[in-house]
């Protein structure tokens, strides 16, 4: 069995679903029996659409449009270990220079469909942008700061999702972007699912 990361496009729409993500992976798994597929999610991190998925199928395409049928929404499906070096490079990029009432949030976005990134992206109002490769792109979004320093969430410049608009608008196709934290925390979470499925083969 296979272990996958999956990134499904507009995770505002997961945050505000009137399911908890504790009823709305079981409710998922049940759509997915219905298509008569072994792919389950099996963990996720956060309500915002960050989901590990467990399932013998390799084809990404196939694993993709299950999800994308069962969840409503367009889907990135990661390995693991591509995860991991996109993580391992992002961790290693130093912000961009201090600037007065910013405070810069790093972020990863990667490819859902469509072409890969051959472009060096030019800054935008909401976002600066560092590469990985042509699948992901790294991200520093502005976030600005209320006069005494904490976060304005009145200013949050529409936050990922037109950050996401905005590589796809260049790069073409459908990109979605999360914050470093997030998917430093699936990962974790799809890091042990695989050392628990590993060590369950080994004791048999």
């Amino acid at each position: 069995m296979g272990i996958f990361i999956v990134l499904a496009v507009g995770t505002a729409t997961f945050s505000s679903r009137r399911l908890s993500m504790e009823e709305y992976v079981p409710a998922t798994n049940q759509k997915l029996s219905l298509l008569r597929t072994p792919t389950r999610v099996v963990d996720f991190h956060h309500a915002t659409g960050n989901f590990v998925v467990q399932t013998p199928k390799v084809n990404r395409s196939e694993i993709a449009d299950e999800l994308s049928l069962v969840l409503g929404v367009p889907c990135a499906i990661l390995q693991t270990g591509e995860v991991i070096s996109c993580v391992s490079i992002a961790e290693k990029v130093s912000d961009p220079p201090i600037q007065t009432g910013i405070r810069w949030t790093k972020g990863i976005a990667f490819k859902v469909k469509g072409r890969p990134c051959t472009v060096d992206l030019k800054p935008t109002p909401r976002a600066e942008f560092f590469r990985i490769n042509q699948y992901a792109v790294g991200v520093f979004r502005k976030d600005h700061l209320a006069i005494d320093g904490v976060l304005d969430k009145e200013s949050r410049a529409e936050g990922w999702g037109a950050i996401s608009m905005d590589i796809s608008n260049v790069v073409g196709g459908i990109w979605t972007v999360r914050a470093l934290l997030r998917i430093q925390g699936v990962l974790a979470k799809a890091l042990k699912r695989e050392s628990s499925t590993v060590s369950r083969k080994l004791s048999r």
